[in-house]
């Protein structure tokens, strides 16, 4: 029931790169192939751009100058690969078979890079703008002020344990709005929080003219229904939370404009639920309610009488996202689900306990509660609220935190006097042209950083690529240009501070280095392996025609499975498949006088893969017929085996998929072969054993 859920984003290198790999051809293949590459440097996601976390695991002292292993010329360090092995396995008893299992799998990745490497593929373009945009990523958590991140993430997580509901008038001002609109704007919130202050009705005062401009109004008078931390925008959030029940607060400022915040609930957070549901949407022709009503108030009657939910909700719920699935839907949580479906399912006790019909926009449901899950810990949702907290406007006072504290390291400083010269040659209309100085004073320095210093020009290039953005409305040029040169200085202090991560942070500096190699060995596995494997359409053939007795059918069943609410059902449809008459007329013509009457499954399987034909063909000694009658959850079942396929062999398109999988591991394994010929590897048996 995609419509209910409000869908969320996540992002992962490892998504993204199988999601290229079944591009090339299928994600089962793409997982096999490209194993080594992700045990040795993809095996984590992106780090969230809020966190860092250690992930360098050092060998003892004596061990950091020493060379492991050679490959092609290249060393590599006892504790550049002790990083790469920890990380990598964890969990994981170190013992010198353990080295040296994962140490063929290292070189099998570093001769591969230096292939990639050797056809100059580290020089593209395309490789160069890639590997900047992971850097990009990458260096997101080395930016922060990490001792406010935590404290603004356990801030987070104690609201997530409190959920609070509010109703709230909505007076729209851009962010950027001249002040004039923006005290306009003012007035009119306090004008209004006033007449609710005065004891006016808050939802009579939303919908009226010239009361909220939230287009939502007209269907909840203001009430946003429940909410907890990061479903609202921080500063709505913040004020919320730190008001008590039944508070009148505002106006509070947002991006939206200014809000009128009446806080009309508080409670502990409910947790999640999973559940499942039946789905009875109405027609919408004439008589649909009553026809949706009278069907789910049968199915709530055989659901009392011991029906198997999840069958009914095969059988009859018109969700198609979760039929196939019993009903079952993903865990959800306060303001997921339309709320007359969220409180039906809330209000149910225990697990199993199934709900009257309840009537949501969509149509009416029957819910049973499946699995509660209780608020989680703060170490179990932590890392989920620092990728929150990073997509959050509480990310940007985590940002500017962090700046302030490199400009204290870096001995930031702005020259005062140049930028006094700036204001004294520019004027309000200037700033929005090309701002142009004498050379001498555009050499000049107008901020020093560490041992980097920014001549005036640089300075009016930023303004210059920002001129289109600046407001310049009843503003000095002397405030217009300290604005932008503070901007500016952000910028240049960021800037520096990234130049610099690799050598101040070793775990940033491998991680950089696995992330190279491991786009190098993605494109060039992709040119020697998966899309070769497609291309290659005579070497496909060959392979096959090599190996096609490997590609054969099972057995195959040719069946019909029915399953009828019981006995005089069941022989009225057996007469008709009996004497291999039409069964699908006769089951519409049964449905329509019982919805609930008959199922019919038709299927053409494997032996093994149908449980209910494979008993079938057993019970009719692997021959066509029909079974007798049996109990089947409450059902009369039986099956009519139509055809016995004896094994076969498959033709090239059958087994396609499997041979192009299977002739990307003999590619693979051929070209493993030949590097290994081509490239010089050398271990030094001692030093790796020596890694603990």
């Amino acid at each position: 029931m995609p419509s209910l859920f409000k869908l969320q984003k996540t992002t992962n290198l490892w998504a993204l790169s199988t999601k290229r790999g079944q591009d090339v051809q299928t994600g089962a293949k793409f997982g096999r192939q490209f194993a080594p590459m992700r045990q040795l440097c993809l095996t984590n996601s992106i780090p969230s751009a809020l966190s860092v976390v250690c992930l360098l695991c050092l060998a003892s002292p004596s061990a950091k100058a020493q060379t492991v292993v050679t490959v092609a010329g290249e060393e590599v360090s006892a504790e550049d690969f002790t990083h790469i092995f920890k990380k990598n396995n964890r969990d994981s008893l170190i013992t010198p078979e353990s080295l040296d299992e994962y140490m063929e799998l290292f070189i099998d990745f570093k001769l591969k890079v230096k292939a990639a490497e050797d056809l100059g593929m580290d020089t593209a373009t395309s490789f160069i703008s890639e590997l900047a945009g992971y850097r990009k990523q990458l260096a997101r958590p080395y930016l922060v002020d990490n001792d406010l991140l935590d404290a603004m993430v356990r801030e987070a997580y104690d609201r997530t344990l409190e959920e609070v509901r509010a109703s709230h008038l909505l007076v729209r001002v851009n962010p950027d709005a001249i002040p004039s609109d923006t005290l306009s704007a003012w007035n009119k919130s306090l004008a209004l929080k006033e007449r609710i202050a005065s004891g006016e009705d808050f939802a009579g005062i939303a919908r009226s003219r010239g009361g909220s401009d939230d287009p939502s109004v007209k269907d909840n008078g203001g009430d946003l229904g429940w909410f907890s931390a990061f479903m609202m925008v921080h500063a709505f959030e913040d004020a919320c939370f730190k008001a008590q029940e039944g508070d009148l607060i505002g106006p509070i400022r947002t991006r939206f404009g200014y809000h009128i915040i009446k806080v009309t609930g508080k409670r502990p957070a409910r947790g999640e639920l999973r559940v499942a549901h039946i789905m009875i949407r109405p027609d919408n022709n004439k008589g649909g309610d009553e026809e949706a009503k009278a069907k789910v108030d049968a199915l709530a009657a055989e659901l009392a009488r011991g029906a198997d939910f999840a069958e009914l909700a095969r059988q009859h719920s018109a969700d198609q996202s979760s039929r196939t699935k019993g009903g079952e839907l993903p865990m959800f949580g306060t303001g997921r689900m339309v709320e007359p479906f969220e409180e039906t399912a809330f209000a149910l006790t225990e697990d199993g306990d199934v709900s009257d019909p309840v009537q949501t926009q969509y149509g009416w449901h029957i819910i049973k509660r499946l699995e509660y899950k209780a608020p989680p810990t703060f170490d179990e949702s932590k890392r989920e609220l620092e990728k929150k907290l990073q997509r959050d406007s509480r990310s940007e006072r985590v940002r500017e935190s962090f700046i302030d504290k490199r400009k204290a390291e870096y001995g930031f400083a702005i020259d005062e006097k140049r930028l006094a010269q700036l204001a004294e040659i520019t004027t309000v209309d200037s700033v929005l042209q090309p701002i142009e100085v004498k050379k001498g004073l555009a050499k000049k320095t107008i901020i020093t950083i560490g041992k980097e210093k920014t001549a005036v020009r640089e300075f009016l290039s930023f303004i210059e690529d920002k001129r289109a953005r600046i407001d310049v409305t009843g503003r000095s040029a002397e405030s217009i240009l300290r604005e932008a040169l503070d901007a500016f200085g952000d910028d240049m202090t960021i800037a520096y501070e990234d130049e610099r991560l690799e050598e101040k942070h070793n775990d940033f500096r491998l991680l950089m280095e696995e992330y190279h190699d491991g786009i190098l060995l993605f494109e060039l596995t992709d040119r020697k392996v998966w899309s070769k494997a497609v291309r290659d359409s005579a070497g496909l053939q060959a392979f096959w025609e090599a190996r096609k007795v490997d590609y054969r059918w099972k057995t195959r069943i040719e069946g019909q499975i029915f399953r009828c609410v019981d006995m005089a059902s069941a022989e009225r449809i057996l007469e008709v498949a009996q004497r291999d008459g039409d069964v699908e007329t006769m089951r519409r013509e049964m449905v329509s006088e019982n919805p609930l009457s008959i199922t019919l499954e038709e299927s053409r399987a494997e032996e093994g893969t149908n449980p209910v034909l494979d008993a079938a063909m057993a019970t009719l000694g692997r021959k066509p017929g029909i079974t007798p009658f049996e109990n089947a959850d409450g059902q009369v079942q039986f099956v009519v085996i139509r055809a016995v396929e004896p094994p076969t062999g498959k033709t090239l398109d059958e087994a396609r998929g499997k041979v192009i999988a299977d002739f990307q591991d003999y590619l693979e394994k051929t070209w493993i072969t030949e590097l290994r010929a081509t490239y010089a590897h050398e271990v030094d048996r001692t030093v790796l054993h020596s890694i603990h």
